[in-house]
């Protein structure tokens, strides 16, 4: 029912002594439309995890398993003037662990800005490779998972490391989280305790368990995102709170979820899409509280997600 018409139909109901009866139809509705809304979602995200995406090399992120480079996945929004620093900054890292960058850019608007930077920019010794998706859709955060979920299905069973565009970070960077990386691990720069609500958060240190795990600056096992649930059950309503969503899962399958102990500092976080959500963050911490692990569910298997890869275009 529009707004218009709900306007109308409420002194009607009330005159009529109708009012809870309208209410439940409207909820009822509204859980209608979300139904639908996820299940759109969900083929979205069953596409790319069936059909898998196509970059231009063919070494690159998905290219090596026999090295010592370390897969890293970054999500691109609307920071384009960024990208030249990030790469250089990125080119710093301790050539003893290179990095083989993916950028999964969000949005279409400025793919050839980016594609420009990484086809111009030098690369340094600590990066052994760049690529760049340019997706038609922005699906915020959770490309990450995406993208890491297709390393897995080709094979990749080490480590990943992820990183935020407004992130700088030192060269020590990727061997500090690997110090303190294991499998079933999440080991997170930005993590904190947690009492009763998402913002009631205090400071842990560097070890230390975390109720909550941060994307940037973080290292996993791509295994947390192997199991289907990981994206068949993240409600649509919450789909861009992954960082909520992955210590959830990794909690509940009881996995290791610790804070690095490595130095990060933000810069540009004003322009970050997560301001628009904090209304939704307690939302969602809540939900989780409430559901526990129906939240998450019965395992669950969908042997077409596990089709999708990372091609190369040039090995057509």
């Amino acid at each position: 029912m529009s707004s218009p018409l709900r306007r109308l139909a409420r002194p009607v109901a009330r005159r009529m002594r109708l009012e809870p009866f309208l209410d439940a139809g409207l909820r009822a509705a509204r859980l209608v439309t979300e139904e639908r809304r996820h299940r759109r979602w969900q083929a979205m995200l069953g596409a790319w995890l069936r059909d898998g995406i196509e970059l231009p090399t063919a070494d690159g992120w998905a290219g090596r398993h026999d090295d010592d480079s370390v897969p890293l996945v970054m999500c691109l929004w609307n920071r384009p003037d960024r990208l030249p620093a990030v790469l250089a900054m990125l080119g710093r890292l301790d050539p003893a662990t290179p990095v083989r960058l993916l950028l999964w850019n969000n949005n279409p608007d400025d793919a050839a800005r980016y594609r420009a930077v990484v086809d111009a920019s030098p690369r340094g010794p600590g990066l052994a490779s760049v690529d760049l998706y340019d997706s038609p859709v922005n699906i915020g955060g959770l490309a990450r998972f995406v993208a890491i979920r297709l390393l897995h299905n080709g094979g990749h069973r080490g480590p990943v490391v992820m990183l935020d565009d407004d992130q700088d970070v030192t060269a020590s960077f990727v061997r500090d989280l690997l110090d303190d990386y294991a499998p079933r691990s999440v080991v997170a720069w930005w993590a904190f305790s947690q009492h009763g609500s998402y913002w009631a958060r205090a400071e842990i240190a560097p070890g230390d368990p975390a109720d909550h795990a941060g994307t940037g600056g973080t290292v996993l096992d791509p295994a947390l995102v192997g199991d289907d649930r990981f994206f068949a059950r993240l409600p649509r309503r919450f789909a861009f709170l992954e960082d909520q969503w992955m210590s959830f899962v990794a909690h509940r399958l009881g996995w290791r979820v610790v804070k690095a102990d490595t130095h990060v500092d933000l810069v540009s976080e004003e322009l970050n899409q997560y301001h628009r959500l904090k209304p939704l963050k307690d939302v969602f911490h809540a939900e989780q509280l409430r559901r526990g692990g129906g939240l998450l569910g019965p395992p669950l298997r969908r042997r077409a997600w596990d089709r999708g890869r990372v091609r190369s275009a040039s090995r057509r």
